[in-house]
């Protein structure tokens, strides 16, 4: 997976005026709330949360292009979010195998889990959800699974709690909203 910065003219077309940045700033956090995700089978844009941070250093070093929380400290945070993506290939050559593997490693890594599936309606399309609970240390994650052609694009959100899970919801479906498939990306070193 590639992470690229939205360059001004991409931003321009498809994006607010509030979230045009050609560089996200260096630091524990950043007002650029925007990314393209891409991989060999597509990309997608996606803005995160509004008065969040974005922070793609901390997201870097776990293995995602950032990863957004409320305002404060990144290590304090009850709640995050991220987004993701999955090339379509062998063993995930449709949503649901991506979605019974994920399953697989929750279970193995956290075996008294439990979880729940579910729908949410965004635009004129709908991400499947998977409600997890009790996994990474007994948190609460959704996980919303947005099916294209080639890929699959994903925006978790994680809470140590599952009142946080629950209060953060609605800016999981604010952050579907902004989604766009297919953007053609501009690298900015």
């Amino acid at each position: 997976m590639k992470c690229f910065a939205l360059v001004m003219l991409a931003a321009a077309l498809i994006l607010r005026a509030d979230s045009q940045q050609t560089e996200p700033k260096q630091g524990t956090g950043s007002k650029n709330h925007t990314v393209i995700l891409q991989s060999e089978g597509g990309s997608f844009v996606i803005e995160g949360p509004k008065n969040w941070i974005a922070n793609r250093k901390v997201g870097r070093r776990l293995g995602v292009c950032c990863v957004y929380y409320p305002r404060g400290s990144w290590d304090t945070a009850e709640t995050i979010m991220y987004p993701n993506i999955v090339t379509k290939g062998p063993g995930r050559t449709t949503l649901q195998e991506l979605m019974e593997s994920d399953l697989a490693k929750f279970r193995k890594d956290n075996p008294g889990m439990t979880y729940v599936d579910g729908d949410i309606p965004f635009k004129d399309r709908t991400a499947k959800v998977r409600y997890f609970h009790g996994v990474n240390q007994g948190s609460s994650e959704a996980v919303a699974y947005i099916d294209e052609e080639k890929i699959v694009a994903l925006v978790v959100l994680s809470s140590k709690t599952e009142k946080g899970l629950t209060k953060a919801l609605p800016l999981l479906l604010g952050v579907l909203e902004t989604y766009v498939y297919g953007v053609k990306a501009v690298v900015v070193n």
